[in-house]
């Protein structure tokens, strides 16, 4: 088992971990942002953000500030909410942890059918680009909107 397949374990059961999230978000009382959100305002991007991941997952690269544009977007989205910095680390928080035992349940019955580093690389992707995200929030909430550098060309 590779990293595309990880990366089909979280879209094949995609709607229903958005759900499960948007579920633990609600019930989750230190988050205080998502109260005048709708349902489909606190989804927002949540699930083309996933379809980001799996795409680099899918295509081994890691993330970085120009591979990952629904994430700036997500942070971006919460920001204009309103959301209190505070509320979308959590809320992200969540996100990581209820995609880490997804992959981590998904594979327990069948752990030997993937790799070590394949799991490790998987883990450091979707650390990296869920860190990058806040990265980029933080940005936007301390600083505005960040100028984007120039791509360094090789």
């Amino acid at each position: 088992m590779a990293q595309a397949d990880i990366a089909r374990l979280i879209e094949t059961h995609r709607d229903e971990l958005i759900q499960h999230w948007v579920q633990t978000v609600r019930a989750d009382q230190t988050i205080q942002s998502d109260g005048d959100l709708s349902e489909g305002g606190l989804i927002d991007h949540v699930p083309v953000l996933l379809d980001e991941v799996c795409a680099l997952l899918r295509a081994g690269e890691q993330p970085c500030l120009y591979n990952m544009p629904e994430a700036r977007v997500h942070a971006y989205t919460r920001f204009r909410q309103g959301y209190r910095p505070r509320d979308l680390v959590r809320e992200v928080a969540l996100l990581r942890l209820l995609l880490i035992k997804h992959i981590h349940d998904a594979l327990e019955d069948d752990f030997a059918s993937i790799r070590p580093q394949d799991y490790f690389s998987v883990m450091h992707s979707l650390n990296l680009y869920l860190d990058e995200e806040l990265r980029f929030a933080v940005a936007i909430f301390t600083e505005g909107i960040p100028a984007l550098p120039a791509p360094v060309l090789a």
